[in-house]
């Protein structure tokens, strides 16, 4: 299986060094690109020294702009499979061929940390309440059963990342209104259930950052509530120029 394993990370030297050693065990034969989202620490050097290409974004595209970066060199080969996960340590490696091994008949397919009896670490009540309204929002304005829809561990075909980095992600968002627009356009989502564990460093949806995050994803929601039908990829922001480490 040809598979890409992109890696989206900012200041986190700390962990992306096992992360990629991880999934270089999970899947040995995957190429794994770590995205530099101008990061102030290590990030770049140990993602390198661990065994991975390193795409060095020269300024800060956040989490959205970082992914569509990491699909856009991973296309450039031929591939059967992209993965992408988090460089915080908080997705587990091994989970990498069971996701990537349930993309047949499939277009997308999510890591869920709720389909199992736990979640795998403690999550702040904030947190798991906007995860529910999440959940709520993907249910009622897209008829879509997820019950992980903010998760960020994906096997994905090379077909939507390609549609992706070249379109961009509709909104600048990754996650619930991501999965309402890709149902309606007929790509096939699916869940398995997964173990995670809670990522080191502060998470980018802590504290009033999390409340903004999820106001605009159900401010997008609402549009799309109101606009049934109109499925094309609404452009972002061109992806910034790389430079490959």
């Amino acid at each position: 299986m040809r598979a890409a394993i992109v890696i989206p990370a900012r200041d986190e030297d700390v962990t992306v060094g096992d992360v990629v050693r991880g999934a270089r065990a999970a899947m040995p034969g995957a190429r794994i690109i770590v995205v530099d989202d101008a990061s102030r620490d290590r990030t770049a050097e140990r993602a390198g020294a661990a065994g991975a290409d390193v795409l060095r974004l020269p300024g800060h595209a956040g989490y959205a702009g970082a992914l569509r970066a990491g699909y856009r060199e991973a296309i450039t080969d031929p591939l059967d499979v992209l993965l992408q996960m988090d460089g915080d340590g908080q997705h587990r490696p091994h989970d990498l061929p069971r996701l990537a091994d349930a993309l047949a008949g499939h277009d997308l397919v999510l890591g869920s940390r709720f389909m199992g009896p736990s979640p795998g670490y403690r999550i702040p009540r904030l947190r798991r309440a906007g995860m529910a309204a999440c959940r709520w929002m993907a249910r009622e304005v897209g008829g879509l059963r997820l019950t992980d829809p903010t998760s960020g561990l994906r096997a994905m075909r090379p077909s939507l990342a390609a549609r992706i980095a070249d379109e961009g992600f509709p909104d600048g968002l990754t996650e619930t209104s991501l999965m309402i627009h890709l149902h309606r356009a007929g790509f096939r989502i699916r869940e398995i259930p997964v173990i995670m564990r809670a990522g080191q460093g502060r998470s980018m949806h802590a504290g009033i950052a999390g409340a903004t995050h999820l106001a605009r994803i159900s401010w997008v929601v609402m549009g799309q509530a109101a606009h049934r039908g109109d499925e094309a990829l609404a452009p972002e922001a061109p992806a910034a120029p790389v430079a490959r480490t």
